[in-house]
């Protein structure tokens, strides 16, 4: 008898899930950060107090000295020109604690005999001696490896492991009852597996995945993306109408440059571009062209790994450490990006993200020349505005040593100061745990030098404030110049805050010198609060009189052409030599087809599809197999570099990649190819001797066992209990922009108040929801390869005492209880099948019966719930063999 083992509930174990601190995350994050922020002083031939960061013995030698160094703990404070972000801090902590690992460059890049950039081979495949087990190609491959280590496969699972494995694989759920109890044959359950709507969900959730898809911008502020639905229904749609994967590729990297047959606007391929639009973005990082360039090497980084299996974005400040891609192929790739419009408006204090109107040329501009009507007329306002905060704070500039002084208690005699600016003060200079280096002259003066040092704060002060109006007043001179002569005006001058971090806290939002909320346009001038009413009423107006709102996309469009430099150690300012618009010279090879117009994304896209590339048909068939058998035949699916893992079977990866192109790049082909070999049907129960010679099962002697991620567990709950939702589509996030920080608005839905299959609930990025963290969701910021499967207790404690979980169990049985043709045996035997798949054993009825007459209480609605939810906690149902 299989036993109904409730042990997943004890497990204890740590986590198993492999950190990312290997030599991608080195290359990528800690090395560009050492370059810029700690080489200019540790590195060369005297590096400052003898510290050489440069090289592996430097780091490892003040590994421990580090992070209280950086985080400015201890006595030294590293770097001394100001703390770093607590984001470049993290990297480091993480690095520190990983054992600050230093990668060794691998010798010979040339990448001429790599096997990941060598052409796909024509494969034959192998003879082997069992034929009687051969049901296809794919069994000869793998029994041919399998007989020349002394091998052989496992027995055939059974049909209804089979079939439940099958429905998990293909749909995220568990088959139904009647599916069970009146099975069709297995091809044709297949066939309505794969034409289920409820496939496409499925599958596109995977590929999401790779795509990092996810409702919000993430990082700082954490701003929605209203319409990022579109992309994950375009996702669903293709998969469930088996688009054919090179045009899939084509259209998310161009979809916007593809014409259609009728020369209508290509609205899916518009949608489809969401791919790009849909990365983690830093828009109110106030410098703005690196905020410009990070979204541009984040696009770098999950194409190469969603396409071509390649680490390219690790090429940004130095040439790859691991593969032959040098910066220049990154900086070719970026002209292409940089070249791509990625937001509606660069300059501001926080940039604004584009949305692509859904309606042909005529009907957009109608709707944009009247958008930027809107846009100019609240500008006026916002421009009254600022004059009125610029007033209200200049009336208090001559007096802020002053107030600094009052603030102590040490108010000069004959001044006037206005009572609330003071308390203002007092908060504002009021020693916090984290330190200002901005406002440790003033901390560290004496009763006597105070003064002397409020008058410094001031004039400082003072200087910044006069810079800036000289700035503005010359951009004003040469905008009305630019807009006399018919040209475009230059860009907003940008004052960043770390420029006097003094004077943007004391204008800031909370600082002492911003106009109170409370009765704030009170303090206007009459003359500015009529023009306030006045424009408002104008604005809303206008607002009313335009055209409605087009449907819109995230996703890209053209941009102005950029002429392309390399920027040395991937530093914006400073420029190093041009580079043409062009694709990595070890797969395309030196001669390039020149890029003569646009941005070059549709040539990118043609020649990631072309059948000639060498990676594109491996890595996707690689993310099939992976998908089907939980490790693909290459264990690393983003990284086909040198660093990454060697296929387990190159010659059937060749083969299964040349059969996909041939197909026409058909996904479900490849489904039905895979699931009617005997590999795909052997059990999950290893030999003896399998798991002494292959304990990672890379040879495939029998099917690994995997735990349910998150949907699954979660869809199956609902659909078992009957109270999914099976509404496809539509959008469930309302509104735009951000929000506070800590406010309700700035999560994710919570998974338990909607009954829709959880592909379609809205991830903000920064508040995921925690049982997807609990259960190995992953950041949604970097294309995942893979989920993790880790073993930890507050999984098991949330089977046990989750209310969703309870809720789904009460359901299940009231359902049971309520059925009069069925007695307690029957009922218990019901549960059994519809949760676990499989008949229950006459052993597991007598002791559920037993479980049941012995509940504590008496009480049968919550023995009979305690009993199903011991179900849907054991591992039988959180494992799929």
């Amino acid at each position: 008898m299989r036993l109904l083992v409730s042990g997943w509930l004890l497990a204890l174990a740590a986590p198993f899930a492999v950190a990312e601190t290997g030599a991608e995350f080195f290359e990528a994050k800690v090395r560009p950060l050492l370059a810029t922020k700690c080489y200019s002083c540790h590195s060369g031939k005297t590096p400052m107090a003898g510290i050489d960061l440069s090289h592996e013995a430097g780091s490892k030698a003040v590994a421990a000295k580090l992070i209280p160094a950086v985080t400015h703990q201890g006595a030294v404070r590293m770097p001394p020109a100001g703390k770093l972000k607590d984001a470049e801090i993290a990297v480091l902590t993480r690095w520190v604690e990983a054992g600050t690992p230093w990668p060794a460059s691998v010798q010979g890049k040339s990448g001429a005999s790599h096997w990941a950039f060598q052409p796909l081979r024509k494969v034959t495949p192998p003879e082997v001696k069992n034929r009687d087990w051969v049901k296809n190609e794919i069994d000869q491959f793998i029994l041919a490896g399998l007989e020349a280590n002394n091998l052989s496969p496992a027995a055939a699972a059974d049909d209804l492991t089979l079939r439940r494995r099958l429905s998990f694989d293909l749909t995220g759920l568990p088959p139904g009852v009647d599916e069970l109890t009146q099975p069709s044959a297995l091809g044709a359950f297949v066939e309505r597996l794969l034409a289920s709507p409820r496939y496409g969900e499925h599958w596109g959730r995977h590929w999401m995945d790779v795509a990092r898809y996810a409702d919000s911008t993430g990082a700082d502020e954490d701003h929605r993306y209203p319409h990022a639905w579109r992309y994950r229904d375009y996702v669903i749609d293709a998969f469930n109408r088996d688009l054919p994967y090179d045009q899939f590729l084509r259209e998310q990297v161009a979809g916007d440059l593809l014409p259609t047959p009728d020369g209508t606007l290509n609205t899916r391929g518009i949608i489809a571009t969401g791919f790009l639009a849909l990365g983690p973005k830093l828009i109110a990082e106030q410098d703005k062209p690196k905020m410009f360039y990070d979204i541009v090497d984040e696009q770098i980084e999950v194409t190469g790994k969603a396409f071509l299996g390649l680490t390219i974005a690790c090429a940004r400040c130095h040439d790859h450490k691991f593969d032959p891609i040098s910066t220049k192929d990154y900086y070719s790739l970026a002209s292409i990006f940089a070249s791509t419009k990625q937001l509606a408006k660069l300059e501001g204090t926080v940039s604004q993200l584009y949305f692509a109107p859904l309606v042909e040329g005529p009907v957009a501009k109608a709707w944009q020349d009247h958008k930027a009507k809107v846009d100019a007329k609240q500008k006026e306002i916002d421009g009254i505005l600022g004059a009125e905060r610029t007033r209200y704070r200049k009336q208090f500039t001559p007096h802020l040593a002053a107030y600094m002084l009052a603030a102590v208690g040490e108010a000069p005699t004959g001044v006037t100061l206005d009572p609330w600016i003071v308390e203002q003060w007092k908060k504002y200079l009021k020693p916090t745990g984290e330190r200002r280096p901005h406002l440790e002259e003033w901390e560290m003066a004496t009763p006597t030098e105070r003064a002397d040092v409020a008058r410094l704060y001031q004039n400082r002060y003072e200087g910044t404030e006069q810079h800036r109006e000289q700035a503005r007043e010359q951009w004003k001179v040469q905008a009305e110049a630019a807009k006399a002569g018919g040209e475009k005006a230059p860009p907003d001058p940008v004052f960043l805050a770390g420029d006097d971090r003094f004077f943007t806290e004391v204008n800031a939002a909370a600082g002492p010198f911003m106009m109170p909320e409370k009765d704030r346009e009170s303090l206007y001038k009459p003359e500015s609060r009529e023009k306030l009413a006045r424009y408002r009423a104008e604005l809303e107006a206008l607002k009313k009189s335009g055209p409605e709102d087009p449907p819109l996309a995230c996703a890209v469009g053209e941009g102005e052409n950029v002429e392309q430099r390399v920027f040395v150690r991937g530093n914006v300012d400073a420029k190093g030599d041009p580079v043409p618009k062009a694709f990595p010279v070890v797969i395309a090879g030196r001669h390039n087809g020149a890029i003569t117009e646009g941005s070059g994304r549709r040539e990118l896209a043609e020649w990631l599809a072309d059948k000639q590339n060498p990676l594109t048909a491996r890595v996707m068939v690689n993310r099939i197999w992976q998908w089907h058998f939980g490790e693909g035949l290459v264990r690393t699916p983003n990284n086909f570099g040198k660093l990454g893992a060697a296929p387990t079977h190159p010659e059937l990866l060749d083969w299964l990649a040349q059969r996909f192109i041939a197909s026409g790049y058909s996904v479900k082909a490849m489904h039905r190819l895979i699931l009617e070999s005997n590999t795909y049907r052997m059990s999950s129960t290893p030999s003896k001797r399998a798991m002494e010679e292959d304990p990672e099962n890379k040879l495939l002697s029998y099917v690994s066992p995997r735990r349910l991620q998150v949907e699954e567990m979660r869809d199956a709950l609902l659909q078992i209990d009957g109270s999914v939702d099976w509404t496809m589509g539509g959008k469930m996030m309302e509104g735009e922009g951000t929000d506070k920080e800590f406010a309700e608005a700035r999560k994710s839905i919570d998974p338990d108040s909607s009954k829709r299959r959880l592909v379609y609930l809205p991830l903000r990025r920064s508040n995921l929801p925690a049982m997807l963290n609990l259960f190995d969701f992953g950041d949604a910021t970097t294309s995942n390869e893979g989920r993790t499967q880790t073993n930890v207790a507050p999984q098991a404690l949330f089977m046990m005492n989750s209310g969703f979980v309870a809720e789904r169990a009460r359901t299940v049985a009231a359902m049971l209880r309520a059925d009069g043709a069925l007695d307690d045996a029957g009922r218990v035997r019901a549960a059994h099948l519809r949760i676990l798949n499989r008949p229950a054993q006459d052993t597991f009825v007598e002791g559920a019966l037993g479980y049941l007459a012995k509940f504590p209480g008496g009480d049968a609605e919550a023995a009979w719930t305690s009993l199903i939810r011991t179900m849907i906690a054991s591992n039988e149902f959180l494992y799929v063999h």
